[in-house]
């Protein structure tokens, strides 16, 4: 049975699983993981959600005539 692990354990067959991975063990080692909590069964990969919109760019300005913010530039020392 293929099963992705939750979190580390050992087992007696595949020697020490790491969280995250997928592993095709046993079925009644698979069992036991899963009653227990340290692997769900694996299923089909989900599909990817699509990519969010960029944010919109926004017309704040800084130091500009519009702003009342005046930008300090290293410049504006001498």
């Amino acid at each position: 049975m293929k099963v992705k692990i939750l979190q580390k354990c050992f087992t007696g067959v595949g020697g020490n699983l790491y969280k995250g991975e997928e592993h095709d063990i046993p079925d009644r080692t698979a069992q036991k993981l899963i009653a227990r909590g340290y692997a769900e069964a694996a299923s089909a990969p989900k599909p990817k959600a699509s990519k969010p919109k960029a944010s919109k760019k926004t017309t704040r300005s800084v130091g500009l005539s519009k702003s009342d913010v005046e930008l300090n530039t290293p410049e504006d020392d001498s």
